[in-house]
């Protein structure tokens, strides 16, 4: 269930409930722990439960598409999921204490698991255009949330600049994250920006490897041929260099 083939990946496109519930347990994350009032905490907890709505509606799917037992073997990840957004959904006022801290960071590294290895399994390997566009819109993401979230940063740019220099671990030292909902962010789009970073790198690097194989496939499937011209040549020597030592039949009177 966790690999992530392109086969995989045509069978994630198939499951959009999964997604949409996965994208909105961000938000709803940060709504809880940064709203100013409890009417940005409430609307965290909604969210909280639409993304157990949609965890479900992916689940009947599954239950529907799978065999029983190939149902309770395939996703057990998405039935932890469910039972972390119903109780994330339950309003409490931060400060939060240490074992809610540590409940909620678990469930959202169990999202980020999830929502990297769905995005793995849709991004086939050496396709650079979905890699460079999923890695624009994490910036694009990561700059509106940092503009969000950090007091420090006063304007859109500087959200992206702040969002580049975390995700590529710079770390200049110009801007940097100074509240709790801000570091959490910035955990997370670190290891996002290692992810993206490391594969689009290898995707490029892919590119130059990949013409220098077809160049030397090239070049072996001449050397072939002309190993077979040259063997077909030495055939037919042989051949007449055979049929010239043959003894030649006598006619008897």
């Amino acid at each position: 269930m966790l690999s992530a083939s392109p086969g995989n990946g045509r069978k994630s496109l198939q499951r959009p409930f999964l997604l949409s519930a996965l994208v909105l347990s961000i938000p709803a994350f940060y709504l809880v722990l940064a709203g100013p009032a409890p009417l940005y905490r409430g609307l965290g907890s909604v969210l909280y439960i639409a993304m157990a709505i949609g965890l479900a509606s992916d689940l009947w799917q599954q239950w529907q598409r799978l065999h029983r037992r190939r149902f309770w073997r395939a996703v057990p990840i998405e039935l932890i999921l469910l039972g972390g957004a119903l109780a994330s959904s339950i309003v409490s006022t931060p400060p939060w204490s240490v074992p809610e801290w540590m409940l909620r960071m678990g469930f959202c590294g169990i999202v980020f698991a999830r929502l990297t290895l769905f995005l793995a399994a849709w991004i086939e390997r050496r396709r650079l255009f979905q890699l460079l566009a999923a890695a624009g819109a994490l910036m694009a993401i990561a700059g509106g949330g940092f503009y969000w979230l950090e007091p420090q940063v006063h304007s859109y740019a500087d959200g992206l600049w702040l969002a580049f220099i975390t995700a590529a671990t710079l770390g200049y030292g110009d801007m940097v994250p100074s509240t709790p909902a801000s570091r959490i962010f910035a955990v997370f789009i670190v290891l996002l920006g290692y992810a993206v970073f490391s594969v689009v790198t290898a995707s490029i690097a892919a590119l130059f490897v990949g013409e220098d194989e077809k160049r030397f496939e090239r070049e072996l499937h001449a050397d072939v041929r002309h190993l077979r011209h040259e063997i077909g040549l030495l055939r037919d020597e042989l051949r007449k260099s055979e049929q010239r030592q043959a003894p030649q039949p006598t006619h008897t009177p």
